[in-house]
């Protein structure tokens, strides 16, 4: 059975030339994707994520959820 692929995003809202948008990026791939509302930038993000991961597959092994779960995941501002 194939692991789960786990990764942490960042989504932030910015504002384009039709209106604000939602920006979705993962650091560990280096993709990134948007959408007017954040379901679809979400769903756009998957997709391109897909694809990043179709071209690069070896990139997969650093994704997959294995054991315990984190028992923290935070941002710190400075």
């Amino acid at each position: 059975m194939e692991g789960k692929i786990g990764m942490n995003i960042l989504v932030r809202e910015e504002e384009s030339e039709d209106g604000k948008v939602f920006v979705v990026n993962s650091e560990e791939l280096g993709v990134s994707d948007f959408g007017v509302t954040l379901d679809e930038a979400i769903e756009n993000f998957r997709k391109s994520v897909a694809m990043y991961l179709e071209v690069y597959p070896e990139k997969k092994e650093l994704l997959v959820v294995q054991g315990k779960k984190p028992l923290l995941m935070s941002r710190i501002f400075l």
